[in-house]
């Protein structure tokens, strides 16, 4: 492959430790990427906001993100928003029918903000009673929605910022049935968020086509240059198509087995600094 020019991280299970915070060997890796010249850019399914929260954790700020699994594309320094691709009104008005089917609430993601209701709570509520590390849904910019005929509102006010759809349930079987009814619409992309070996799960929804590697591939065109110069590191399902598409996947090793099956190469688990492993080896070594 030829050398590498941008280098893209997911966050959660990746460059982020268990404590869901950028270790401190990951971040001075991720700067010194970037003094041997390569643009890093964290591609995550948060929404900006929670981009920014962590891009704040690096020694130096990354060059871009891809927020939302791919839907959008934003330059840290200004903010400027390179690709767009979110969800229309009518794939909103699909969620919402499936949503219906199933009695659960919806959530969605626009670039700054969250909408959600009480599955999404509850969801919350199990990862933390499991010692997980959970987002704060009381911070500003997330918007609890108690009742149906808000979401009317929210989607008419929103129809031209929605980014990707989440779908959450306790038992991972009925989010199974979910993602069915989904994937029969012919849509939507869909992302399953498996956690705790399988005894949790909810499914990450976004236009069809639209993925992170989709986005990643954009902005390699954008900087002028092909995905042969591009390193991606991920661990989940919505980190495949970039780790495929990357002239250089590397997979972590507290991924699942056919995540690791999928990428070029493997690294040490986020418990261990593989992205700053990674980055010594593929990035670092013969340049120093």
């Amino acid at each position: 492959m030829s050398q590498i020019k941008l280098l893209a991280l997911d966050l959660d299970g990746t460059l982020l430790g268990p404590d869901s915070r950028v270790p401190r060997e990951n971040a001075r890796a991720v700067q010194l990427a970037q003094q041997a010249g390569v643009q890093v850019v964290l591609c995550t399914g948060r929404n900006m906001a929670e981009a920014r929260s962590f891009n704040a954790q690096l020694d130096a700020s990354a060059d871009w993100a891809i927020i939302a699994n791919g839907a959008a594309t934003l330059r840290f320094a200004d903010g400027q928003q390179v690709t767009f691709d979110g969800m229309d009104a009518d794939d909103c008005a699909a969620v919402r029918q499936v949503c219906a089917q199933f009695g659960v609430d919806l959530c969605l993601h626009t670039t700054e903000g969250l909408y959600y209701g009480k599955d999404f709570q509850e969801f919350l509520t199990e990862l933390r009673r499991r010692g997980h590390v959970a987002l704060d849904e009381t911070a500003r910019g997330y918007h609890f929605i108690g009742e149906a005929n808000q979401w009317d509102e929210v989607i008419a006010r929103e129809q031209k910022h929605v980014l990707k759809a989440i779908m959450h349930h306790l038992d991972p079987a009925v989010v199974d049935r979910m993602i069915g009814a989904l994937d029969a619409t012919g849509r939507f992309e869909l992302a399953p968020s498996i956690m705790y070996g399988g005894e949790l799960k909810n499914v990450e929804i976004n236009h069809k086509g639209v993925h992170k590697g989709y986005a990643l591939e954009k902005l390699a065109k954008h900087l002028g240059f092909d995905m042969d110069a591009v390193m991606a590191i991920g661990d989940s399902d919505n980190d495949l198509a970039m780790l495929r598409m990357a002239g250089l996947g590397v997979a972590m090793a507290n991924a699942e087995p056919h995540i690791r099956a999928a990428a070029d190469a493997v690294t040490a688990d986020n418990a261990a600094n593989g992205v700053a492993d990674a980055i010594g080896r593929y990035i670092l070594e013969g340049r120093t």
